[in-house]
């Protein structure tokens, strides 16, 4: 929790945090809905939106929980986003930071501690940039994603909605690569992934056609997008 705290504070040093109240409002109340139904549903989880215009997620050990504004313009529904979130709180629920920083930093990390220091700033600055940088193994991101399906489901969200976020996300990277290259350079190609995801989704009974197109299950329709406050134009969303 120290480093993720420690990780948190440098991120939010490189990054400014979006002044939209409204979009970390929706952002937490969906987070924390699909963290309740995770596998560590007790850790203090914090979810906040950086204002940034490439589309992309990032967690931090410990529970925090970043989307960038790009993504949040990018989702077409809160199934979609829940998907995503769902997919960040699985790498927190799995303790894939841990397992990485025990492999990358461990010596450095260790001897750090043991003499009753914190990590330098040189060493936070080092795991930011590895996690938002380089992102995980093929391994975890696709446990990341079976992880998605399952408490997307369990929260009462369309968790078939996660097929047509990443169908979507193929089309578009063609049309603006820039707002999207450092999620494609820190995870696996989205063929691999659309293909699990849909084996996943046809356990729970979701009827989902063989090209991915999303045939909901019985019974559950997607969430809507939320209409924009009185008064205010609805942000357009990228397609």
């Amino acid at each position: 929790m120290r480093i993720g705290r420690q990780a948190a504070a440098e991120l939010e040093q490189q990054y400014p945090l979006s002044p939209d109240a409204g979009l970390r409002a929706r952002l937490t109340a969906i987070g924390e809905r699909i963290a309740a139904r995770s596998a560590r549903p007790g850790l203090p989880y914090t979810f906040k939106v950086l204002r940034v215009r490439e589309v992309n997620a990032i967690s931090l050990p410990g529970g925090f929980i970043y989307a960038t504004e790009g993504l949040m313009r990018f989702v077409e529904s809160d199934d979609e986003l829940a998907f995503v979130l769902g997919h960040e709180i699985g790498h927190v629920a799995a303790r894939h930071h841990v397992q990485l920083l025990e492999r990358h930093f461990f010596l450095a990390l260790v001897a750090q501690l043991l003499f009753g220091g914190d990590p330098t700033a040189a060493q936070v600055a080092a795991i930011v940039r590895f996690f938002v940088q380089r992102g995980f193994s093929r391994e975890f991101e696709f446990e990341a994603d079976r992880l998605a399906v399952a408490y997307t489901h369990r929260a009462g969200f369309d968790a078939s909605a996660g097929l047509g976020f990443m169908r979507r996300l193929r089309v578009a990277e063609g049309r603006d690569p820039s707002q999207f290259e450092v999620l494609f350079r820190t995870h696996p190609g989205l063929t691999d992934r659309i293909d699990r995801v849909r084996r996943e989704l046809r356990q729970l009974g979701y009827d989902v056609g063989a090209t991915g197109h999303p045939r909901h299950a019985p019974g559950r329709r997607p969430a809507r997008r939320p209409a924009a406050p009185r008064g205010q134009v609805p942000r357009p969303v990228a397609a």
